[in-house]
C-alpha cells in the first residue's frame, strides 16, 4: 500500500498515507486560494517525512500556508500541526479544550458555534466523532470535508476521486448492521449527514479512504433513510 499524492480538482489535491496498523488511509487536503495555500488536518507524526514531500510537490511554500483548519482532535489529523506557526492553526473550540496543555499551544486560534464562515472556508459543527468535530466546506470547489463523521476505513482507494459505487453500496452495508447493533447512536450521527445537505456538495472528502464526486446529496438521503427507515 503506497503513500499517494491525487488532485481532486484543478486547486486542490487530497494528500494520503497508509496506516499499516489499521489496514487504513489517513487524509489531508490542499487547496490553493490564488497565491496561497489552505490545508485541512496533518496526519500522524511518522508521516512527516512524506506529509513535507508532498507539500513540496504540490508547490506549498511554508511563507504561502496561510491557514490550517482541523476537523478534529485526533492524533492523526493533528499529528503535524507544530510543522505551521500557531497563528495559522484553527481547531473549534470544544475540540481545543479537550487537548492536553502542550497541545493546545498548537492553536493559536478557535472558533465556535454550530456553523458560520471562516477566512477561506464555511464550517458546521458535527458534535458526533469528537465534541468539536467539523465539516468545512469551499464554495469555490464545492468540496466537503467531513472528517472522520463519515469516512471510508479499511477500504480501498479505488479511483482515489469519483463515484465509487463499491464503497458507497459498502458504507450502506455498515450502516445497516450498525443501526441494528445501535439504534439510538445511529440516529444521532444521521443528524450530522441532515446538516450537510444545507451545501451543494460536489465532492465528499473524508478523513479517510476515497473521495467521492458526483450525487452526494443523493447518496446522505440514501444514509439517512436507512437509518431513520
Amino acid at each position: 500500500m503506497n503513500n499517494v499524492i491525487a488532485p481532486i480538482t484543478d486547486s486542490t489535491w487530497a494528500i494520503i498515507t497508509y496506516e499499516e496498523a489499521w489496514n487504513s488511509y489517513v487524509n489531508s487536503y490542499v487547496i490553493k486560494q490564488g497565491n496561497a495555500f489552505v490545508l485541512i488536518d496533518s496526519h500522524q507524526r511518522k508521516q512527516r517525512s512524506f506529509f513535507q514531500q508532498a507539500l513540496e510537490e504540490i508547490g506549498v511554500k511554508p511563507d504561502r500556508m496561510e491557514y490550517v483548519y482541523f476537523t478534529h482532535r485526533h492524533a492523526d489529523h493533528i499529528g503535524n500541526a507544530d510543522m505551521f506557526p500557531s497563528r495559522n492553526n484553527w481547531i473549534h473550540l470544544d475540540d481545543y479544550y479537550e487537548l492536553d496543555d502542550f497541545s493546545q499551544t498548537l492553536f493559536g486560534h478557535t472558533f465556535t458555534g454550530s456553523g458560520g464562515d471562516l477566512p477561506s472556508l464555511r464550517f458546521r459543527q458535527l458534535s458526533f466523532h469528537t465534541e468539536g468535530s467539523v465539516a468545512f466546506f469551499d464554495p469555490q470547489s464545492k468540496i466537503c470535508f467531513v472528517g472522520d463523521h463519515l469516512c471510508f476505513e479499511n477500504t480501498e482507494l479505488g479511483q482515489i476521486v469519483g463515484g465509487e459505487v463499491d464503497c458507497r453500496a459498502a458504507y450502506q452495508e455498515q450502516l445497516k448492521q450498525w443501526v441494528a447493533r445501535e439504534p439510538e447512536r445511529a440516529a444521532e450521527f444521521t443528524g450530522g449527514l441532515e446538516i450537510l445537505q444545507d451545501w451543494p456538495i460536489e465532492y465528499l472528502a473524508t478523513g479517510h479512504g476515497p473521495i467521492l464526486h458526483g450525487e452526494i446529496k443523493e447518496f446522505l438521503q440514501e444514509l439517512i433513510a436507512i437509518a431513520r427507515p
